[in-house]
């Protein structure tokens, strides 16, 4: 298992606050540190529902559980676990990444993936024409650009072609081919200011001047309409692998599709035939999707193409393997509930994340009481010039280099601060085009950037939600370190104890009697009545075949199955003579079966059976090792606490 993920799965089972409590009614003490009533209840009722075995949610029965998992936690401890520095980097690395989900403005962040929703309802076909302009451009470069993005309006509102207009002088390199054509795109494909535009601009009109980060454009909107929803459907897949030929999955499909037409359930053909288990357990059945969804463009054509319910497909190929699709639904598009999720971690990765992050400092520039300091701004505009990214320029020698610029409760930062992050910032050397719009610029930055980073250092104090999921990561760590040097890697490595655990448990690994079935289906009695009375003859089934299915009509399919005594379903009627056929009937759909051969039960090989005997041997080896730290740290239950415990939660 994935370190991360276990790490995850611990944190869950056992929920831990390490900040300080006040003083409460003990429950217990491991090595005479106590754990608290209080403790024990929320890892209890936070995770009852969790727990499958009823037997675990029992009182006792959990205590016992979190006294195993709390004495793990005092030897990872006393080991120096977490001072390694393996475990520090990766605390760190998740601290960093967790974070980021409490750096954001969550109401302004929920109205952004509601209108990401909304605009994903409909797609727009849309034609642009742009006049570049540099991201640090000067204001005289700014309104050059914009005067003439305007002046080329003007040519289209007075009749112009827009295509004409765009060949001439979008400085768009595709222009000149397309005419400013843009085709059909939805939410997230375009920058967010021109999918602004070209949502809020009518069909047939043109847009006002807008800028983007490529420059100035406007914007013809030429159709919208709204998008396709979902569907549900089952398939029968035949795949081509290292079993099956192209070919014999093609005279498969062909065999089946013939069934279906003859009238046999479709649901029964998937679960006897499909090669998709996933989906034959429930009769073919595909969870809904949409456009875009699966890994195959052919399949969802084909899907999306079938109009009624129940309407079948013909055979159709992909790089899976052959597939026969039935339309069970078609849907609208998904909810908003539905898409929230994936919606939210686009609007994260989208440029509007950076109105977000805006909203999100400005309300942590009032919790810290922080005003932009525009004394220093007018100083640093008189000040900064080209000489800023030489590296002859000082500005310790400055009397004001020492001089406050604002601060964060008790941290306070400087002229200098905001110098170093101006060289830092820009160490390509470009040349300052308009030094009073990159001062604003950068002074801006800076003091965002400070205070996102001030408030990330201090989270655990502002944040007890961030601060309770760290502990709980904390925690997982250590355990899965110390799972790992005293129960894992010691199954891993001693073979020769895994193999004598193996022979003194093999009794524990017998495999049941072990029946080898032969199947024949179809929707035609008479058919496998005749299969019945060929058996009965004691012919082949090579033999059977050649007389049931004549030419490229296929009435009966064949199989071979082993079926294993109380763990898989017989057929109704089984019974244990071999030779004996039975017939059921489910959905129209009649099968033969016949006893072929009866495996006696048998101890299972050690290579069979590895996987099953390793984690067996991890639980005695674990075993044992709690049994030796209860020895090592003595636990002491508080009877008159646990009662009270067990009355509190009703057990």
């Amino acid at each position: 298992m994935h370190k991360i993920s276990l790490a995850f799965f611990i944190g869950i089972i056992f929920f831990t606050i390490s900040n300080a409590q006040q003083k409460e009614e003990v429950l217990l003490t491991i090595d005479q540190t106590p754990v608290n009533i209080s403790e024990f209840k929320r890892v209890y009722l936070k995770n009852i529902e969790l727990v499958k075995d009823d037997a675990q949610k029992n009182v006792d029965e959990y205590l016992e559980l979190f006294i195993s998992y709390k004495l793990k936690l005092r030897e990872a401890v006393t080991l120096n676990l977490d001072k390694k520095e393996t475990y520090q980097k990766e605390l760190e690395g998740y601290r960093k990444q967790l974070a980021k989900g409490y750096l954001t403005d969550t109401r302004s962040s929920e109205v952004m993936i509601k209108e990401a929703y909304d605009r994903s309802l409909e797609r727009v076909n849309a034609s642009h024409i742009l006049i570049t302009l540099q991201p640090n451009a000067s204001v005289e470069d700014t309104l050059v650009a914009h005067q003439k993005i305007s002046e080329i309006r003007n040519k289209i509102l007075q009749g112009e072609s827009f295509t004409d207009v765009a060949k001439a002088h979008s400085q768009d390199p595709s222009a000149v081919k397309n005419g400013g054509d843009l085709g059909w795109f939805s939410v997230f494909r375009m920058v967010y200011p021109f999918e602004n535009a070209a949502y809020n601009t009518k069909i047939g009109e043109v847009s006002k001047p807008f800028k983007t980060q490529f420059g100035y454009h406007i914007m013809k909107v030429n159709k919208r309409e709204k998008r396709l929803g979902e569907v549900t459907v089952a398939h029968i897949m035949i795949a081509v692998n290292e079993k099956r030929t192209e070919e014999e999955a093609r005279q498969r499909i062909k065999e089946i599709n013939q069934q279906i037409e003859q009238g046999v359930s479709f649901e029964s053909l998937a679960k006897q035939y499909s090669d998709d288990p996933s989906t034959a357990i429930d009769g073919g059945k595909i969870r809904r999707f949409g456009q875009g969804a699966l890994n195959s463009e052919k399949f969802e054509t084909t899907a999306f193409a079938l109009q009624k319910k129940d309407e079948i497909s013909k055979p159709i190929q992909t790089k899976y393997g052959w597939h026969i699709i039935k339309l069970i639904e078609k849907h609208p598009l998904k909810t908003f509930e539905e898409q929230k999720e994936e919606l939210t971690k686009k609007v994260k990765r989208d440029s509007r994340s950076k109105l977000v992050t805006k909203s999100f400092v400005d309300s942590l520039r009032k919790k810290y009481g922080v005003t932009t300091n525009k004394t220093a701004i007018t100083y640093f505009k008189k000040m900064v010039s080209d000489s800023i990214f030489t590296e002859g320029w000082d500005f310790t020698k400055d009397v004001n280099h020492k001089k406050e610029i604002f601060h964060l409760k008790n941290e306070i930062y400087t002229y200098s601060d905001f110098i170093e992050y101006l060289q830092e910032s820009n160490k390509t050397g470009r040349k300052i085009a308009d030094v009073s719009f990159f001062v604003d610029e950068m002074y801006d930055r800076f003091e965002s950037s400070t205070i996102l980073k001030y408030y990330e250092k201090h989270l655990e104090e502002d944040n007890q939600d961030f601060a309770a999921v760290i502990n709980e990561y904390r925690d997982g760590l250590l355990l899965f370190d110390l799972m790992e040097s005293k129960i894992w890697n010691i199954s891993k490595t001693d073979s020769i104890g895994l193999k004598s655990f193996y022979e003194s448990n093999k009794n524990n690994y017998s495999q049941n009697e072990t029946y080898k079935m032969i199947k024949a289906s179809s929707s035609k009695r008479e058919a496998i009545l005749k299969v019945q009375e060929l058996l009965n003859q004691k012919k082949s089934i090579e033999e059977i075949k050649k007389e049931v299915n004549k030419g490229d009509v296929v009435l009966v399919l064949f199989s071979e199955e082993e079926l294993i005594k109380e763990e898989d379903k017989l057929p109704k009627g089984f019974t244990t003579e071999q030779g004996k056929t039975i017939i059921t009937e489910e959905e129209n759909f009649i099968t033969l079966f016949m006893l072929k051969e009866i495996l006696p039960s048998r101890i299972r090989t050690f290579e069979e059976i590895k996987g099953e005997v390793i984690n067996d041997f991890q639980k005695d080896i674990e075993n044992k090792w709690l049994a030796q730290l209860r020895v090592k740290y003595k636990v002491e239950v508080n009877k008159k606490a646990l009662k009270k415990v067990k009355k509190e939660l009703s057990i």
